[in-house]
């Protein structure tokens, strides 16, 4: 499992990937939810729009919210919970 350094220097479990837990598939016979499936790192949207964000958060909180850094924390906070993200994922064993 995958961790973030928390602001006051402690370390924080990243949740695990929810996975579909049926398979699905729509009129064309074709399951939405393949591509999601397939991909390594797959996480719902939400939940990872909600990490980077708070990872952004903790990177502001770093530097004093000076401000003018605000995408260049978006971009750090998004490379490194997509990082961990992979990370998670690939020390987790597959089931077939």
């Amino acid at each position: 499992m995958a961790t973030l350094t928390t602001r006051h220097g402690r370390r924080r479990d990243l949740p695990q990937a929810a996975k579909p837990a049926t398979k699905v598939q729509d009129a064309s016979g074709v399951d939405p939810n393949a591509a999601a499936s397939a991909s390594p790192a797959y996480i719902e949207p939400e939940i990872r729009h909600a990490m980077i964000c708070e990872a952004a958060y903790f990177l502001a909180e770093r530097r004093s919210f000076c401000p003018g850094h605000e995408v260049e924390d978006w971009l750090t906070a998004e490379s490194d919970v997509d990082r961990a993200l992979a990370a998670s994922e690939s020390a987790t064993p597959r089931s077939a």
